[in-house]
């Protein structure tokens, strides 16, 4: 029999190594994609953007792979929380979580997938606008020179296209994502499975990053800049965490 608030034991080591690798992933990987970084690249400049990306786009790709390992990660961590969590409140709030982090799943993989979309069509409208101009240096007739600029504007309208795309499930995949993270950070405040102030700041991360990026979207820099920090909190506080509870297991 299961005594209330008591957990029910330790983190199965698939969910320790999880909680503490995913956030490496996330944060590391995001961070060093193509347009982001220290001075990541304003999304609303869509042509410079789709430059960058196109410019990068094996590496944007590989990364965009990692970063979905993370968020699989992630996911399988905060299942593990669940299992172990004590039954009663805890309990129920880690499974509203764990239930929301599934269905953020679903939406990062859609949106990585866009991503890596985005990235592939980029490097073609790269590709192809560099064969217009070579095309007209090599002195080619009109007719070639027409089809290599119509084959450039069309890829260019579909990376645009992609791109809107992108930012628009970006936003409402941040909302999903963030607002699970205050049935989570609860569920651990009270589960005894780790210090409570750990629960307290991972709810408030959630708080905080809804409320910023309703003021500051993800698709403007501000938002894209602020975002990147609230995301190097989170990944801060839940590798932490991780590492207390493996310290805690090895005791």
């Amino acid at each position: 029999m299961t005594t209330p608030g008591v957990p029910t034991g330790k983190l199965d080591n698939i969910a320790k190594v999880s909680l503490i690798v995913a956030p490496i992933l996330l944060v590391v990987f995001n961070f060093l994609l193509p347009t982001n970084g220290i001075s990541p690249i304003d999304p609303q400049e869509s042509k410079e953007y789709i430059a960058k990306q196109g410019g990068d786009a094996d590496i944007a790709q590989i990364y965009y792979v990692l970063i979905a390992i993370g968020m699989i990660l992630f996911t399988r961590a905060i299942i593990g929380l669940y299992r172990i969590a004590p039954e009663g409140a805890s309990k129920q709030r880690l499974q509203v979580g764990m239930l929301g982090s599934v269905g953020a799943l679903s939406l990062w993989a859609v949106l990585i997938g866009i991503g890596f979309a985005e990235a592939s069509v980029a490097e073609k409208s790269i590709a192809a606008t560099t064969g217009v101009g070579a095309a007209m240096a090599a002195g080619a007739d009109a007719a070639t020179v027409a089809a290599a600029t119509a084959g450039a504007g069309a890829a260019g309208t579909v990376a645009s296209a992609l791109h809107a795309a992108y930012f628009g499930i970006y936003q409402i995949t941040v909302y999903v994502a963030f607002i699970v993270l205050i049935p989570i950070g609860g569920g651990l405040a009270i589960s005894g499975i780790v210090r409570r102030e750990f629960g307290w700041l991972i709810t408030l991360i959630g708080v905080v990053a809804v409320v910023v990026t309703s003021v500051m979207q993800i698709k403007t820099e501000e938002g894209i800049v602020s975002f990147g920090i609230i995301a190097a909190v989170f990944g801060a506080v839940f590798l932490l965490m991780g590492l207390q509870i493996l310290r805690q297991d090895m005791e």
